[in-house]
This record gives C-alpha cells, structure tokens and sequence, in this order.
C-alpha cells in the first residue's frame, strides 16, 4: 500500500515537470490556446475526459491547459519500446490493444476511477488520417452509462494540419481546444448509451478541413507534401495504383507526369496534366475531396476487375513478421522473410516470398477473419489470427491501405 501511494506521488511529480518543460514549449511552438469551461472536479473526484485524436503529442498539448494528472488510455504498441514503456509507465498509461475487447484494460480503468482520477481516453480507439473524427466506439458510451461519473470533452481545432497523420514533419500555426463540461452532474447522465453516444459525437465530430476558421490558416513547411503518397495512393488522371510520390511542396505521378502543389491548407493547384488522361480523370482543389474519392474509386476499380475475373487485384512489396502468442500483447515478432503482399479478389491477403529461382506462399489469410488489424507508424500493417500475431512492413507504399481493405472486407 505505501509503495502504491509512493509511486503515485513519483507520478504526480513526474507530470508537473512534464507541465512544466514540455508543455510551454509544446504550447508556443503549435500556438496553443483553449476556449470554454475548464473548471473540473477536485483531487479524488473521478471524471472522463474525452477528446478527438490526431497525433501522438495530443495527450501532453490537452494536459498543459489541465490542473489535474490524467491518466490515459494509450495503444499498447507504445508499450514495446524501452524509452516510451518507462515514459508511460511513470504516468500511470493503460495500454489497451487497437479494436480488440481487453478485460485487462477494463479492470486497471476501473482502479482508476475508484482511486478518483481523471480518465484520458480518445474514443475513436486511433489517431484518424483525414482530420475527420472516426466514429466511436460502443464502450465509452455504456461506461459513461453504467459508471455515472462526469465527463469532459474536448475537441482539437487545427492539430490535425499542424500535424498530418501520414507525414513525419511537424507544422507551425494555432491549435484550439474547446473544452465543454458534457455531464457536470452525474444525476443528467441519461439512462441510455445511444443517447449518451448521440451527445459525445455531437461535441467530439468533426471535420477540419471543412473548418473555415482554420483553414484560413496555412500551415506550411518547406516539406508540405513529403508522405502524401501513404494516404493517397491512386492518380485522378491515370487511375493507377502506388504511382504517386511526394517531394517537397509536390506531389507528382511516375506513371502519367502529372504534378501538384499541395499548400499547407490541405489544397491543391494543378502544376502539370498527365499524359495520357485515362476516361473519368479528375483534378482535385481540396485534400478531403481526393481522399474521399480515391477510396471511392478503389472499391470501383476492384469491383471492375472481379467481374473481369482478375484473381489478384494489387500488390506490394513487403517484409513479414509472425509472433505465436497467448495474448494479444505476448508479441515477440520474428522476422520471415522479403517479398510481395498480394490482394486477391476474394479479399484474402497473399504473402509471396521472394527465392532465387521460385516464389513461394507462405501466408494466405482471409482479411474478413482477422481481428485486431492496425496501422503502426504508417507503414507498418499487423493483425491477429487465432494464437498468431503478424506484421508487414511496406516500403514508399502506405500501410493504410491494407487496413483500409479490411475494414471494406469485414462490412461487405
């Protein structure tokens, strides 16, 4: 009991100095400011504090405006590597496995809440790619419900273009947090999590790029456009696959010639047409329209070559790892080999390894039965099967997509 409360307290000086040395920083550089009621419960009072995601410095920007340590729920994949496990495990992190039920994260949470903190979570379960909030998952909403313990929200205006999920490279404007005290008192919490769940979104959904007032703003950086390519991945004038590359404020097709300016406001202005213009080509002024179409037009190409009775739709140069494991974080990942991932027609995840003479098959699985599939620093794609972990690692081409496709293949 004394070494529990001891830790505590090393937590609790832990944050400060975060508070202190990371926070301003982190502050000025993002011009960092906050709207609305941030008064919340006082120390030992338990309460959720929810908030749209978009990158991984969102907990540290949302805890300098706060007077209160949180505790977050954080994607066990920040857990393998020695310098970020330390980090987190000085804050008191929850790791929770990406979109698979974790009774382990459950039952720290719970702690937690009776020990009276506050509760960080971020709803949508990862960080979204298009500044547009995913939708949320179930659990919070029957949490919120059977728990009865206020909730907080906040919603992030502008960290989505200070920093894009598909880039490395940060960029300098103004980040907003509005914050909203949803349920003050535990008494107006409502009886039904539909309900509940209808009130979150209506607070935490939200499109950035169709904001006016950030927008306006431009975002730049000599290396606006470098890794678009992970997020779009088909040419509107060619209608290829895997044929883009970005460098520097440009982003350009290999197959057509085509070329773009991208701005830091998430347009575009069309610098050269490619040649030649397949039927149906389109040139696009805004980011979120190419995004919404090149996902779109995925599906359509795919659907077009299964009538034509094409067998293997695309692939990808890849590196694969496997880990036998008991539990989904028991992962100790070996190495198997360099070759290609091959999606087929029937929504099946083919894995090639390359040999000097032959090819060979050494995974075949059906994306529909995968659980757990996520995107790990944007070119890195894993899954579980029963008492299998697996990873790939793609090379200029965006991790994104496979999980895309699995998300299409487990709704079809």
């Amino acid at each position: 009991m004394a070494s529990s409360k001891l830790s505590f307290l090393w937590r609790d000086l832990f944050w400060w100095l975060i508070k202190i040395f990371v926070g301003p920083p982190l502050r000025w550089f993002f011009h960092g400011q906050s709207t609305g009621k941030k008064h919340f419960p006082p120390a030992g009072k338990p309460a959720f504090l929810l908030a749209n995601h978009t990158h991984f410095l969102d907990p540290f920007m949302i805890a300098d405006f706060i007077p209160r340590p949180i505790r977050y729920v954080v994607s066990d994949e920040y857990f393998r590597y020695s310098i970020t496990r330390t980090l987190l495990n000085w804050l008191k992190g929850i790791p929770k496995t990406k979109d698979v039920p974790d009774s382990v994260t459950m039952r720290r949470l719970l702690e937690a809440i009776k020990r009276g903190e506050i509760i960080g979570i971020f709803p949508e379960g990862r960080r979204n790619w298009d500044g547009e909030t995913i939708p949320l998952e179930e659990t919070i909403p029957r949490l919120v419900q059977k728990l009865k313990i206020p909730v907080i929200c906040v919603r992030q205006r502008g960290s989505y273009l200070s920093w894009p999920r598909w880039t490395n490279i940060p960029r300098r404007n103004r980040i907003i947090f509005d914050f909203r005290y949803l349920f003050e008192n535990p008494e107006d919490i409502p009886s039904d999590p539909v309900q509940i769940k209808q009130m979150i979104e209506a607070e935490l959904l939200y499109s950035e790029l169709e904001d006016e007032k950030v927008t306006k703003h431009n975002f730049d950086h000599p290396r606006v456009a470098e890794c678009l390519e992970l997020r779009l991945w088909i040419c509107p004038h060619c209608r290829e696959f895997f044929v883009l590359h970005s460098a520097r404020r440009m982003l350009g097709c290999k197959h057509c010639g085509a070329q773009w300016e991208f701005r830091g406001n998430g347009t575009f202005k069309l610098k050269k047409t490619g040649d030649p213009l397949a039927k149906g080509a389109r040139d696009f002024k805004k980011y979120i329209d190419w995004a919404h179409w090149n996902d779109k037009e995925t599906v359509r190409i795919f659907d077009r070559l299964k009538k034509k009775g094409v067998k293997e739709l695309v692939g990808a140069p890849a590196r694969m790892w496997s880990a036998s494991t008991e539990t989904l974080r028991d992962r100790h990942y070996r190495y198997k080999g360099r070759g290609v991932a091959v999606l087929t027609s029937d929504f099946r995840l083919k894995f090639r390894r390359f040999r000097t003479r032959r090819s060979k098959v050494i995974l075949d699985v059906s994306l529909r039965e995968t659980t757990g599939a996520n995107v790990v620093w944007n070119h890195k794609f894993e899954f579980y099967m029963p008492g299998m972990a697996y990873r790939f690692t793609f090379f200029g081409q965006s991790a994104y997509f496979w999980h895309f496709m699995t998300k299409y293949a487990k709704e079809h």
